[in-house]
């Protein structure tokens, strides 16, 4: 697993408590959606904090029928992003998290 992938799930999982985040564009490339994809995790287009930004959703937030394709401008969405960044996890357990999910067998 990438540590872009890692970035980003940690970015969903310890969002605000939503089962989402919104990240800048140009974070997620075909491969990283691909692998996100297969763990669960789903991006939509979000315009709520960046133009042209993305929104990760975890399975939960997905189960609970949060997941929307296009989360259109809010009032507050930054005019300019170039300098937008996805924060690291350097300390998140991602084996831990899919582990108790039951994606990941426990040893």
């Amino acid at each position: 697993m990438r540590r872009s992938v890692v970035n980003l799930i940690a970015a969903a999982e310890r969002g605000d408590g939503y089962g989402y985040a919104d990240i800048p564009p140009g974070s997620v490339s075909e491969e990283t959606e691909g692998e996100l994809a297969a763990l669960g995790y789903a991006i939509g287009d979000s315009e709520r904090l960046w133009r042209g930004g993305l929104r990760i959703y975890t399975p939960e937030s997905i189960a609970a029928g949060n997941f929307r394709l296009h989360v259109p401008r809010s009032v507050f969405t930054c005019v300019a992003s170039e300098q937008a960044r996805v924060p690291d996890a350097g300390d998140f357990n991602v084996e831990a998290i899919l582990e108790e999910r039951g994606d990941i067998p426990a040893n």
